[in-house]
């Protein structure tokens, strides 16, 4: 790999990641939740070079671009909404002025407790801050010299997961109950999140909403139970096309969606739809279904459930079945979209997943695979994993281990994400 000096600091660096279209795609977007588990921002995290192991401030910047650039397809119609966006810079980006090209008021700029509070520094933060953009001090400890930072942090980032719960709240009386929002981040479990919620944290980062918190003795009520009925409906390989308009028009949300989907800008139709059959028609049907699946899945989740489960579910989905029509023929592209989109149904459910399975149109590996269980699916699960919790490290071991093409497995998340963002734009 090509390498040049860092004009920042003397240091070797690798080649830009404008050299690797893979390492240049590489975002991936993070929830950040209150205590009400309502989203109030996503940070955006990106991999800087295609070797993990080389990194510096300069690739650090480069890559920082890149995550702007791409912040309009990681968020698609939440990014003109009031989440707010969070990214992480590095010195050499704070004093480039990086956080300029995102917009102020909704921008978080994130910055590592280690940096040396120089006056350069310093000053580039203050007029950050008189410009309308947040400050978030990540891996907050305490330790000397910090203080200057500290004092300019709108927001304190704890990591909840591998410090015990004394050093936690030793941080928290040097903050004081009146200064900046909490955030405990690395929150991977229900408990985890009820302990950091009691401490005082008010924003909250991690995958325990992912996590399923089962109720015992809940069963799928009627209006879940009719939802999967059509599933099964509409994954038979005989469907009758004519009966399926029959269902669709029925169903009043269904049909009012469809239409709004076909009619807006995203399809660029010349003249508007105005009937079921004629829908049918226009979109083809592997992109209905897929579009049925969708919905029927957004329509099985409980109120209160946030939608980021749904989103991520989707997201999963598409995202494996891309891989497997163009680049990996060997298994199902329709298996693996269920596989991603059933993935989290646990969690939206409060059941456990082998009791889920029984009831889903699907064959028995995807069930093992949904259950935990090792085949040939439950590789490409922790694939789209990865992205989720930006494990490069690990990525790279499943995308050798199922001899996939680097830059295209980053392509077809690209294009997921762009999906997805336009479903949920259009349709929910």
């Amino acid at each position: 790999m090509k390498t040049h000096p860092n004009p920042v600091d003397g240091a070797t660096t690798c080649a830009s990641p404008e050299d690797h279209p893979y390492a240049a795609a590489l975002v991936a977007r993070q929830p950040v939740f209150d205590k009400s588990k309502k989203v109030r921002g996503y940070e955006l995290l990106f991999r800087d070079t295609l070797d993990s192991a080389c990194a510096s401030f300069e690739d650090h910047c480069l890559a920082t671009m890149k995550v702007i650039a791409d912040a309009y397809v990681c968020l698609g119609p939440d990014m003109g909404a009031e989440p707010k966006i969070m990214v992480n810079f590095s010195r050499a980006g704070i004093l480039g002025h990086l956080p300029y090209a995102l917009p102020p008021g909704r921008t978080v700029v994130e910055f590592g407790e280690c940096f040396l509070p120089d006056k350069d520094l310093l000053a580039a933060i203050h007029k950050l801050k008189s410009d309308g953009y947040q400050m978030c001090l990540d891996g907050f400890r305490e330790t000397g010299g910090c203080e200057p930072l500290l004092a300019l942090a709108d927001i304190i980032k704890v990591d909840v997961l591998d410090q015990p719960p004394g050093e936690v709240a030793d941080i928290l009386d040097l903050v004081g109950k009146n200064g900046p929002i909490l955030l405990a981040k690395r929150v991977e479990t229900a408990g985890l999140f009820d302990m950091a919620r009691a401490m005082g944290f008010s924003w909250f980062q991690g995958f325990f909403f992912q996590r399923p918190e089962l109720v015992p003795g809940r069963k799928l009520p009627s209006n879940q139970q009719s939802r999967l009925k059509l599933f099964r409906l509409i994954e038979r390989e005989d469907m009758d096309i004519g009966k399926l308009a029959e269902i669709i028009q029925s169903d009043v949300s269904i049909s009012y969606r469809l239409l709004a989907l076909l009619n807006s800008a995203a399809f660029g139709l010349p003249q508007k739809v105005g009937s079921i059959e004629r829908a049918i028609v226009m979109l083809g049907w592997k992109p209905l279904r897929n579009w049925l699946r969708v919905v029927i899945f957004t329509d099985l989740a409980p109120r209160g459930k946030t939608r980021e489960l749904s989103f991520a579910s989707v997201l999963r989905g598409r995202f494996m079945e891309l891989l497997a029509e163009g680049h990996f023929s060997r298994i199902s592209s329709s298996g693996l979209f269920l596989l991603g989109l059933f993935s989290l149904l646990d969690a939206l459910l409060d059941l456990p997943m082998s009791e889920i399975v029984t009831t889903l149109p699907i064959d028995e590996e995807l069930k093992e695979a949904l259950c935990g269980e090792r085949n040939v699916y439950s590789d490409w699960l922790e694939l789209a994993d990865c992205f989720e919790t930006a494990d490069w490290k690990h990525l790279d071991a499943f995308v050798e281990t199922l001899g996939l093409d680097p830059a295209l497995v980053a392509k077809c998340y690209h294009e997921a994400l762009t999906w997805t963002n336009s479903f949920f734009l259009h349709t929910i």
